[in-house]
């Protein structure tokens, strides 16, 4: 605002100055006789440059004014040099006016003061002006006009992405030629639909419920059309079941999303922005879809005086009765909007779970209108007007002799519909059917026998009379058999099928021609919607149909009854058959990598149809409803050990991963039922549930990965690696992989910081994790899959807890807070305040009626869960309360003063302490069977509620965090802060299994509840599920035991293998100078010199020597130039050299107070600089071992230091996002080079030292002159760079994420063409080649740091590997080979549009 002012009051004093000249202009052109043309072109220029001007300034104090960039600072450029010179003029011109006026007795004319070439100079000067101000505020304009329509744009592209449910809205072609309500008929109910809609204090929910067939959805599609028509309608979504997207909830909330954003366009730009912070929206639950595209953008909205309503059909037919209940929570939440105030119309038969759901609603969120109710005079009517209009119509279009039908006619069909509009809308269809004669096909109607009582009698009566009339008719036996065997496959699978597809797709399915196909269903339009457009899917009018034909006691003509169990088993066999016909990249994707999400929905649609999709989808399902043979069986083995990985890139391409891990999951308990399973076969899908749910990650985002990372990285011993692996000819790995499937069962990642603690559900379904990102997640423990996040604390989430039904969640932060959130709806149901401090625990009573919470305040509070206020205070410990449990009425805590206390919850009383103890009490657990406390500590020990030991548990070499007891009390497992969960025989006190994985401490463990799997979290930020049943630790970590935080090459480029002996993470390797020995720093305190012996390509594994001395951490070593030192830095805040011969410390240089982090030899080994965290570079006298210089000037840590090669200079990386250059004779800075905005982590010079490169945390990489230290170019990387080398002929850097290739030599001062990256390159998950994803890193394999020569990569990972990978480029798929594509240009080769970047 301050800058738009600025350009307003600019432009004013030049125009104000401007007019005052044209006024004076004025009265000479009156009286000048010479020069007019000149002063009429000056007063011609200044009238327009003053438009220009005024024009500005208008912009300026409009809504635009932040836009004039280009305006602007012309502008204020020229401002002062036109005030000038108008000043001049107008100083000029009125001297000249003054003096006339005395001459003016003498009559003389004015004279024009100014001369020709003057004049035109000046008029020419304000031309251009006015030209450039015209142009610089026409690009201002149309950049506004690009910004706005890039923002439509965006927004345009950003809601493009929300799911839409096919079918969903009610004007879909799917709904097209479905009934509407006549105007005549339920005119009072949709009289008091839009009374309620209309009015500002009704109900939030309308719920319209009945029977099957009572006309719901017809009333539906009615209510949608008038809402819209009055433009009152947000949203509709019709369920149907069966029919694909529009059978779940898995689309619903973003379908709404899309169509409110359509229906009101000033929620566009929020809920565009909603998907663009969180871009894993799509696949978040429910209820967070809800809250970010629905009910903030609503509540957030500019206040408007509107309603409007969702219209929600057919409830009942969504697949999930938890999803129901959860979407008539969260649909209850729009009862608090008040700027858009939104109503949800919602239809449904009146089922269990769906009036269940509606009851726990409050009071006053909803109204209910019973269809079936209605008196059935009433709704006789409305069936009788309905008879009137249709048969009126069909009487006219075949010009039918009247009176047809009379009106007894008319009263017998109604009495005949007993009430159900189903049965009124089939038997029209019957009637006007072509070609058949409509009256004719009345007469048959009326021959049905209406004798029951039944609603239904009447009609399974017409279906089957339409079945024996449509499908058989007058023909011959033989044509009969033919005709209905053609009805049981074609209708019996469209009755059966999980969705619904066009004719074309099913005749593929069912491997029929498709004018068999056609030619069956031809004659069944009155059961069937069979559409013009072969396009468009079949379907059933009315699911009662289907329960018609699959019940025998009411298909009484045995002919047409579907027997359900065998036409599921042929539809099985027919999907296998389709998936036989899969193969390896099915849409031929020309990237190994190339990720889903960049994959058009069209190129999907063409390689993989309907059918296709419908085969990998629903095959288990056909096959567990069918009864099954034992060919079929042997079907399910040639299709794991064949098209396995064909079936899951499908899944992957499809979005089904999901769906995929429960049929896998399914199949293995299916087989396990079975008698006579061969035990390889159930070895066969045990191995592929492992390989699926361990790659679950990398099959979800990128299809084609299926057939290389997660090969190359799978088990050796793996049934699914054994069966696909073939080497690919492009890369040669060589890594240490373990041979089985370790205890790990998945990795739950999404948190974004530690995990702290992990509990299941009652029923194993869920888990629920917190975490210090100050939030709840829960997941689905069999897909892997993330149910919800529960947000709201403001502090670490400490500990999590379901209540004994699984209802409740109940949850403890350092906030001081206990939260109690609603599973279902993620809603924060109670909010428990009190505590002073924060909470460290929190336990439900075994009837789930109260809460208990202890808490650093040393006092532990009971919470009544129904008021939400404190039953009871417990205070008598004298430090901080760790850990609470509940043992019936008492209850047991754990503290920092070293006891356990036994309470009685009624009185409020302590019943018992357990002292003795001699380190803090940690965590503390009751066993199942309530003998036994188990408590973690320093001190390992189980003790019965006497306080005698039972038993000494020991091996952790950290403090123990979480310890629990397996369900039937003969387990008990500790997670310790030394990385493992350690499982432990309660009868013998002996190991049973070590689970090793982690790469931070563990906090939490907890066993499922039927004790197969055990799940714990960690501050790696990830959740763990384990398999307890083998008993056996399978090793997942090889090599070391900790991080490797840097690895590097031999001089000669090559790579020779994996260094071992270190008892902590190892954060430095260096080779010496000649090759033959490697030195390696640890956080064991030591320097480790490895013997390489001389040609052979392979490390000896020989100790050369072992230099101890440090007393903390071993940073960074070096050898000197002549390779008989080595130097080495630590955080015991001192450098020692060390004689390599004799292996002892020659010199230890002390002076730093804070941490040594980087060491580095001088050129001629005379001088060695240190980095450190006091901020200062340090300069030592090899030979003296004195401190030489003190570089002091850097603002926080320094990380780097390097000589130049004349070692005249110095340079430093520091934290205060700077570099410095020091001259290490004057010992003083010569140079601060400043422009990072972020951490500098690692500097180098070229071989010529006229150049230093630095890498920085703001990932960049930028290259200065040492001269004028300016910048000489800037290149940015995908990643952190922390390690830098400089190759000898300056043509690369080689750093940790890749080799920055460089045009031209690094000489002089000027680099003519920019560097980038080479084309080998790593990400913390892919490695790529020539920018384009190659191979896929699994979590364990991730670079914790790496080293790169040419297209050879070695990878030192926080789990303790080191993976050595080799590229060979000529065997690389030819688009690799091809310069990097931008980001259109890529997305177009998959098909997929560019505005979707």
């Amino acid at each position: 605002m301050a800058e738009a002012l600025g350009v307003v009051a600019s432009g004013i004093t030049v125009v104000e100055l401007a007019g005052k000249v044209w006024s004076v202009c004025w009265q000479y052109y009156a009286d000048v006789k010479n020069a007019k043309s000149e002063m009429k072109c000056l007063m011609d220029n200044i009238m327009a440059l003053q438009i220009v001007f005024q024009h500005i300034q208008d912009l300026a104090k409009g809504p635009g004014a932040t836009r004039l960039a280009a305006s602007k600072p012309y502008l204020e450029s020229i401002s002062l040099e036109l005030e000038k010179e108008f000043n001049r003029m107008l100083e000029v011109l009125q001297a000249r006016l003054i003096r006339e006026a005395k001459k003016n007795w003498l009559g003389r004319s004015l004279n024009w003061p100014f001369q020709k070439q003057e004049m035109e100079q000046f008029c020419h000067s304000l031309e251009r002006h006015k030209t450039a101000l015209t142009l610089a505020m026409n690009s201002d304009q149309i950049t506004a006009v690009i910004q706005i329509d890039n923002r439509s744009l965006q927004q345009v592209t950003s809601l493009s992405k929300l799911p839409f449910a096919e079918g969903a809205a009610h004007t879909h072609r799917l709904w097209e030629h479905e009934d509407h309500c006549l105007q005549d008929t339920r005119v009072a109910l949709r009289q008091q639909i839009l009374d309620w809609s209309d009015n500002p204090e009704s109900e939030c929910i309308f719920w319209l419920s009945g029977i099957a067939g009572t006309g719901k959805s017809t009333i539906s599609r009615t209510v949608a059309t008038e809402l819209a028509s009055k433009k009152r309608l947000a949203a509709s979504f019709f369920f149907s079941r069966g029919r694909g997207d529009i059978s779940h909830a898995g689309k619903l909330i973003t379908t709404i999303a899309a169509q409110l954003a359509h229906s009101l366009p000033i929620l566009r730009s929020s809920i565009s922005d909603a998907i663009n912070k969180n871009l894993d929206i799509f696949q978040q639950g429910l209820r967070q879809q809800w809250k970010h595209l629905i009910l903030d953008p609503l509540r957030n909205a500019p206040a408007q005086s509107i309603q409007l309503v969702v219209v929600i059909d057919a409830l009942d037919e969504c697949d999930s009765m938890n999803d129901i209940q959860l979407i008539l929570q969260l649909f209850a939440e729009a009862k608090d909007l008040q700027t858009i105030r939104l109503r949800i119309f919602v239809t449904s038969r009146p089922e269990t779970p769906i009036l269940l759901g509606f009851r726990k609603l409050p009071d006053g969120v909803y109204q209910n209108f019973i269809l079936h109710e209605i008196p059935l005079c009433i709704v006789n009517d409305d069936i009788s007007t309905f008879f009137q209009q249709k048969l009126a119509q069909v009487k006219k279009e075949h010009k039918l002799k009247t009176p047809w039908p009379d009106e007894q006619t008319i009263q017998l069909l109604v009495g005949k519909a007993a009430g159900l509009f189903i049965y009124a809308a089939t038997t029209y269809r019957f009637i006007q059917e072509e070609p058949y004669d409509p009256e004719e096909q009345l007469s048959i109607i009326l021959r049905e026998n209406t004798c029951s009582q039944s609603l239904s009698r009447g009609l399974d009566e017409m279906y089957l009379n339409l079945l024996q009339h449509s499908v058989i008719g007058k023909r011959n036996p033989i044509d009969c058999e033919q005709l209905v065997a053609r009805f049981k496959e074609i209708v019996g699978s469209i009755v059966i099928m999980s969705d619904i597809m066009p004719v074309q797709n099913l005749a593929e399915l069912l491997q029929i021609p498709t004018n068999r196909a056609s030619g069956t269903l031809a004659s069944l339009c009155s059961v069937l919607n069979i559409p013009e457009n072969e396009s468009q899917p079949i379907r059933l009018f009315h699911p009662l149909f289907r329960d018609f034909l699959l019940d025998s006691q009411r298909c009484v003509d045995l002919r047409f009854h579907i027997n359900a169990n065998e036409c599921h088993i042929q539809l099985f066999r027919k999907c296998m058959c389709l998936i036989s016909k899969l193969h390896e990249n099915i849409c031929n994707l020309p990237e190994l990598g190339v990720l889903v999400t960049d994959i058009s929905g069209d190129v999907i649609q063409q390689y993989i149809p309907l059918h296709i999709q419908y085969a990998c989808r629903y095959w288990l399902g056909h096959f567990q409803q069918g009864n099954p043979r034992k060919e079929d069986i042997r079907t399910i083995r040639r299709f794991l050990e064949e098209h396995l990985l064909h079936w899951l890139e499908v899944l992957s391409l499809i979005r089904e991963v999901s769906n995929g891990i429960l049929m896998v999951i399914a199949l293995e308990e299916i087989l396990s039922g079975k008698l006579g399973v061969d035990p390889e076969l159930s070895e066969l899908v045990y191995d592929a549930k492992r390989f699926i749910l361990h790659n679950r990650t990398i099959i979800d985002i990128a299809p084609l990965q299926i057939y290389y990372s997660t090969l190359l990285f799978a088990p050796k011993a793996s049934l699914v690696h054994k069966r696909y692996f073939k080497k690919a000819p492009w890369i040669d790995i060589k890594v240490k992989i373990t041979s089985n499937w370790s205890s790990l069962i998945q990795m739950l990642e999404g948190h974004t910081a530690g995990v702290s603690s992990v509990v299941y559900s009652p029923d194993g379904k869920l888990v629920a994790s917190t975490s210090h990102d100050k939030t709840i997640r829960l997941w689905d423990t069999l897909s892997g899959k993330a149910c919800g996040v529960l947000e709201g604390h403001t502090h670490w989430v400490k500990s999590v807890v379901f209540s004994p039904d699984g209802k409740l969640v109940t949850s403890a932060s350092s906030d001081g807070i206990v939260r109690l959130w609603d599973t279902l709806s993620g809603k924060a149901c109670r909010v428990l305040e009190g505590h002073i401090n924060l909470v460290n625990s929190v336990v439900f009573s075994s009837d789930g009626k109260l809460v208990a919470s202890a808490s650093d305040d040393m006092i532990i509070r009971l919470w009544d869960i129904l008021s939400g206020k404190v039953y009871r205070i417990l205070e008598d410990h004298t430090n901080l309360v760790k850990s609470v449990v509940f043992y019936g009425k008492p209850i047991a805590f754990a503290s920092d003063d070293k006891t356990i206390r036994l309470w009685d919850t009624l009185p409020g009383k302590a019943c018992g302490v357990l002292k003795g103890y001699t380190s803090q009490a940690n965590s503390v657990v009751f066993s199942p069977n309530r003998k036994l406390v188990a408590f973690a500590s320093d001190n390992k020990t189980i003790r019965t509620l006497s306080g005698k030991a039972y038993g000494v548990f020991e091996g952790y070499i950290h403090w123990v965090n979480s310890v629990v007891f397996s369900p039937d009390g003969k387990l008990i497992a500790f997670a310790s802060s030394d990385k493992t969960v350690r499982l432990w025989d309660t009868l013998s006190g002996k190991a049973y299994g070590v689970l090793e994985g982690y790469t931070s401490q563990v906090n939490s463990v907890v066993f499922s509840p039927d004790g197969k799997l055990v799940a714990s979290t960690s501050f790696d930020n990830t959740v763990r599920l384990w398999d307890t049943l083998s008993g056996k630790a399978y090793r997942v970590l090889e090599g070391y035991t900790n991080s490797i935080n840097s690895v590097v090459f031999l001089p000669d480029g090559k790579v020779y293998g994996v260094l071992e002996g270190h008892t902590g993470p190892v954060k430095s390797v260096v080779f010496s100078p000649d090759g033959k020995l490697v030195a390696s720093t640890s956080n064991d305190k030591t320097i480790r010199l490895w013997d390489i012996l001389s040609g052979k390509d392979t490390l000896s594994g020989k100790v050369y020597g072992v230099l101890k001395g440090h007393t903390c951490w071993v940073n960074s070593v070096v050898f000197s130039p002549d390779g008989k030192l080595v130097a080495s830095a630590s955080d015991d805040k001192t450098i020692r050299l060390w004689d390599i011969l004799s292996g002892k410390a020659c010199g230890v240089l002390e002076g730093h107070t804070h941490w040594v982090k980087s060491v580095v030899f001088s050129p001629d080994g005379k001088l060695v600089a240190s980095a450190s965290y006091d901020n200062t570079v340090r300069l030592w006298d090899t030979l003296l071992r004195k401190v030489c210089g003190v570089l002091e000037g850097h603002t926080d840590w320094v990380n780097s230091v390097v000589f130049s090669p004349d070692g005249k200079l110095v340079a430093s990386a520091s934290l205060d996002n700077t570099v410095r250059l020091w001259d290490t004779l004057l010992g003083k800075a010569c140079g601060v080079l400043e422009g990072h905005t972020h951490w500098v982590n690692s500097v180098v010079f070229s071989p010529d030292g006229k150049l230093v490169a630095s890498a920085s945390g703001d990932k960049t990489v930028r290259l200065w002159n040492t001269t004028s230290q300016t910048i000489v170019d800037i290149i940015h990387t995908e990643g952190v760079i922390t390690v830098m080398k400089c190759s000898n002929d300056g043509l690369s850097i080689y750093t940790d994420r890749g080799i920055i290739q460089l045009k031209s030599q690094i000489r002089g001062t000027h680099i003519p063409e920019r560097a980038k990256f080479s084309s080998l390159h790593v990400t913390d998950q892919w490695l790529k080649w020539n920018m384009k994803n190659l191979l896929w890193l699994p979590y364990d394999y991730r670079p914790y740091s790496c080293a790169m020569n040419g297209s050879l990569l070695v990878m030192g990972s926080t789990s303790g590997r080191v993976t050595f990978i080799s590229i060979e480029p000529a065997a690389l798929p030819p688009i690799y080979l091809q310069p990097s594509l931008t980001g259109e240009d890529s997305l177009q080769r998959y098909g997929k549009a560019s505005d979707e970047c």
